[in-house]
């Protein structure tokens, strides 16, 4: 026989459904991502950085992406992953680059929606390269740079 006492059971009470901040649909989602990723492959430093661990695996690369951005901006529930170990495990990543991909997602996002979308969807874009960019390079020493806030 056990002195500990009988175990407490606290119901959990469902979480109130999510509203998205953006009123925009998968697939603008989608063309968002294929634009963006072409604007990527593009470009003369982000483009040959991602082919490094990108060549061959594009298309399962995107779809991932579409889940990702499905899910942080219309609260889905696709993705499941881990962003940090994925962006942390590239070699030649610079501080800078997060500086390249945030102005290729505004020229992007700019160009498909009206400012207002825009302007949400690049809120949630900085709040994520800020968090991957203090993963790989913040320290007490080393702050986010003020392209981040």
């Amino acid at each position: 026989m056990s002195d500990r006492p009988d175990p407490v059971y606290i119901p959990a009470r469902a979480a109130p459904p999510r509203t998205p901040t953006v009123s925009i649909t998968p697939e603008q989602i989608a063309e968002m991502v294929d634009q963006f990723y072409s604007a990527i492959r593009e470009h003369p430093r982000l483009g040959p950085l991602f082919e490094q661990k990108l060549a061959g695996k594009w298309d399962p690369h995107l779809e991932r992406m579409n889940f990702f951005w499905r899910s942080v901006l219309l609260h889905s529930g696709e993705y499941s992953g881990q962003p940090v170990v994925k962006h942390n495990a590239l070699p030649d990543l610079e501080e800078d680059d997060y500086l390249l991909w945030l102005e290729l997602f505004e020229t992007t996002t700019d160009r498909l929606f009206q400012s207002r979308e825009s302007e949400a969807i690049l809120m949630v874009a900085r709040r994520i390269a800020r968090s991957l960019w203090m993963a790989r390079f913040g320290t007490p020493f080393n702050k986010p740079p003020a392209w981040l806030s």
